[in-house]
Formats: C-alpha cells, structure tokens, sequence
C-alpha cells in the first residue's frame, strides 16, 4: 500500500517539476542580471552595479537566516542528546 503512494507521490512530483520549468521559463532576469558583460556596462552601468549589490545582500540576508536555523537545530539536538542520556542512566 505504501509502495503504491509513494510511487504515485514520486509520479506526481516528476510531473510537477517538467511543468513547473516548461511555465517558469519566460521568467528570466533582466539583461542587466542576466549577462553584466562589457557591452552591458558600458549602457548600464549603475544598473549593474545596483544589481550585484542587491544579490549579496540577498545572499548575506539568507545566510544570516540559515545562520539561525542551524544555531535553533544545533541547540535542540544537543537538547535531546543530553535528555536521552539522562534518561538512559536511571
């Protein structure tokens, strides 16, 4: 029975994904994102760099969150640990 979800569920997903990419595909970046070549900065060149600034500071927000994350994982792990130790002694 669950070999039959599970498959089914694994259908579903390949499914969801090939759509997924065939609808997300017009959603492409703005030349200025997409190829901050030598041509591109020579026409946009504060755009660019507006650009790249606002990727790190996207990639520096996301990280400070998984940051957290793994701190709160890190934390309730050892929490665990140390319980189930204490349990195991009595």
């Amino acid at each position: 029975m669950k070999s039959k979800i599970k498959n089914r569920m694994s259908k579903m997903a390949g499914i969801g994904a090939v759509i997924f990419a065939l609808i997300s595909h017009p959603a492409l970046a703005c030349v200025g994102c997409r190829e901050p070549g030598s041509l591109t900065l020579q026409h946009e060149n504060s755009t660019v760099l507006a650009g790249m600034a606002f990727s790190w500071s996207v990639m520096f927000m996301l990280g400070f969150v998984m940051l957290i994350v793994f701190g709160m994982s890190l934390y309730i792990w050892r929490t665990c640990r140390r319980l189930d130790q204490k349990q195991n002694r009595r």
